[in-house]
């Protein structure tokens, strides 16, 4: 057993816990991104530390069997792995998978009941609005919201929810569900990724209608209208889903900037890096041979 074989998840879960508790200094869009490179770099990393520490016991039991699998899947050592180890990462591994299929079940029912509904208005008081991915998709809006809001802030809203159909952010709140659902100290992660994609719709709609102030005070009545709301899809964005008071004080002040070097420098360097240290504790693994077990 390589003590090595621990570093990639334990860099990429450092990472993540450092983004999910510290704010970045870029554009919501870039910060989003990032987030969401974090999140997947430490799903995959601890999901293929588990199997492979699994796989590794499991060659242990059965060494027979062991010689029918690939170099490249084996520790580069003989040592057996212990079954304090083996077996805690074969029950997490289980335990992970359940968990994305659980989440990828539910996702699949939210967005094909929110699809449903998004054929028509919806016959609610509750100032509801929703986007909702896929053809089948658009936006979710109740009478509740056209009778609250005049056409100006209407445009906000719909410039919003725009904004994450426009750029697919379902995808990243699917990714960071996933990494909070596998990975439990990675919700403030999940969390901040959420709130960032409000704050890059809220952008993109500042932007469509050259008036900040305007989409913070659209933020502001929607959410106070929305209190005697009920359950809506609770994995899918909606208008007034995350850090209300945050969002609307960030839309008083001036506007990010675009970050169009620091932003793809900053999400490239991110991803390189990532990519070098987990290859460097691969190399490190086969090539020195330090057991701890």
């Amino acid at each position: 057993m390589i003590w090595l074989t621990f570093l990639p998840a334990a860099l990429a879960l450092t990472l993540g816990l450092l983004l999910g508790a510290t704010p970045l200094p870029l554009h919501p869009a870039w910060s989003a991104r990032l987030l969401a490179t974090a999140a997947a770099a430490a799903v995959a990393s601890v999901l293929g530390t588990l199997v492979f520490i699994g796989l590794n016991y499991a060659a242990t039991l059965f060494p027979a069997a062991a010689d029918r699998l690939p170099e490249w899947a084996l520790f580069g050592d003989d040592q057996p792995v212990h079954a304090g180890l083996g077996v805690p990462a074969l029950v997490l591994a289980g335990l992970a998978a359940a968990t994305a299929g659980r989440l990828s079940v539910r996702w699949t029912g939210e967005v094909r009941g929110a699809q449903r509904a998004a054929r028509g208005v919806v016959d609610s008081a509750a100032p509801l609005v929703v986007a909702v991915p896929g053809r089948r998709g658009g936006v979710i809006v109740s009478r509740g919201l056209l009778d609250a809001l005049d056409r100006r802030q209407l445009g906000v809203v719909f410039q919003h929810e725009a904004s994450h159909l426009r750029h697919r952010h379902h995808r990243y709140l699917a990714l960071g569900a996933l990494a909070a659902g596998i990975v439990p100290p990675l919700r403030p992660l999940n969390a901040r990724l959420r709130f960032t994609l409000e704050r890059w719709a809220d952008e993109d709609a500042a932007e469509a209608v050259g008036d900040r102030a305007l989409v913070a005070r659209t933020i502001a009545h929607v959410a106070l209208r929305q209190s005697a709301a009920g359950p809506g899809p609770t994995i899918l964005p909606a208008f007034t889903g995350s850090g209300v008071v945050q969002r609307v004080e960030a839309l008083l002040t001036a506007a990010p900037g675009k970050n169009t070097i620091s932003g793809p420098l900053s999400l490239t360097g991110a991803g390189l890096a990532a990519a070098a240290l987990a290859a460097l504790a691969w190399q490190l693994d086969h090539a020195l041979g330090l057991p701890v077990l």
